[in-house]
């Protein structure tokens, strides 16, 4: 009998030798580590952090561009076209971007050219919204014409709703026929990059554009916005009074010709408009009051006909 237990002890722990060198090489062996690491993994809690895609665009479509403005507005912004309707932009995804252009030209002489670029932002980055992304695109372009951000209160002052920019450096841009425009709110690209310099129509002011006492413009008076704000500052500057965002830039090219553009963002869809007029022969150049409140009174009916 005791010969027998002597005899079964030696078997039972060569047996328990062999099992723990069978763990040992599995653990070090690079299948048993992944097997380990599948075993760890499942052996997590279920519904742990995710993250959650951002969601889409408030807007879905776009409006049909050639008919997204009144025919009356078009017959005062485009005098002496031969044709209403507008050319229609060619765009590879209409549902993702749209245009139209309209141009015509007086018995004077006068040619005035409207365009409306209009484009929904889809965002491709799950953690970044539609309209997230189409705000950075808003930043771009005002960065691309020079307007700065909006400025706190007691850098810039604001007239006919309408926030000017103050420069950093105190610096003037433009000609002379310019307010003392900020450095931010300088010379753009305009509606053809084609490299004009910004205007005010004003004169007179200290370094900081906005400032509500400056010199009534050479048209007498007009406003930007037609709320009845004598002599308001028509310097490059952000719109507060348009859409989520928006930036009105001023550009004369020579002496006959000037471009007013006017870009709002609302919600996931950028609106560009661009209204340009170039006067006839031994005539002044295009009043910048006029064609800045005709810009904005096109895009305020396009910022409408977007909502809808």
């Amino acid at each position: 009998m005791p010969q027998r237990s002597t005899g079964r002890r030696p078997a039972a722990a060569c047996a328990a030798v062999v099992a723990l060198a069978v763990a040992a090489l599995g653990a070090c062996d690079g299948h048993g580590t992944s097997a380990g690491k599948a075993t760890a993994a499942k052996s997590l809690p279920a519904g742990g952090p995710t993250v959650s895609p951002a969601p889409p665009g408030k807007y879905r479509t776009l409006p049909q561009p050639c008919v997204a403005l009144d025919l009356d507005a078009l017959k005062q912004l485009v005098p002496g076209a031969g044709d209403y309707s507008g050319t229609e932009s060619l765009t590879y995804d209409t549902d993702r971007r749209v245009g139209c252009k309209w141009q015509g030209r007086t018995p004077d002489g006068t040619a005035r050219t409207l365009s409306v670029d209009l484009e929904r932002v889809v965002s491709y980055d799950p953690a970044i919204s539609d309209e997230v992304q189409a705000g950075e695109d808003f930043d771009q372009q005002a960065a691309a014409h020079q307007i700065g951000p909006s400025a706190p209160t007691s850098t810039a002052a604001t007239t006919d709703g309408a926030t000017a920019q103050s420069s950093s450096d105190g610096s003037s841009s433009g000609s002379s026929d310019t307010a003392g425009s900020s450095g931010t709110a300088g010379s753009s690209a305009g509606a053809d990059a084609s490299g004009g310099t910004s205007t005010s129509g004003t004169s007179g002011a200290s370094g900081t554009a906005g400032t509500a006492g400056g010199t009534a413009n050479a048209s007498g008076g007009s406003t930007n916005g037609g709320s009845g704000t004598a002599a308001p500052d028509l310097a490059p500057r952000r719109l507060t009074d348009l859409g989520n965002d928006a930036f009105l830039d001023d550009v004369t090219k020579g002496s006959a010709r000037r471009d007013v553009t006017v870009v709002f963002r609302t919600a996931n869809v950028l609106v560009t408009v661009v209204y340009s007029e170039t006067a006839a022969k031994g005539a002044p150049r295009p009043d910048s009051a006029r064609m800045q409140q005709a810009a904005q009174q096109a895009a305020a009916q396009l910022e409408r006909k977007v909502e809808k």
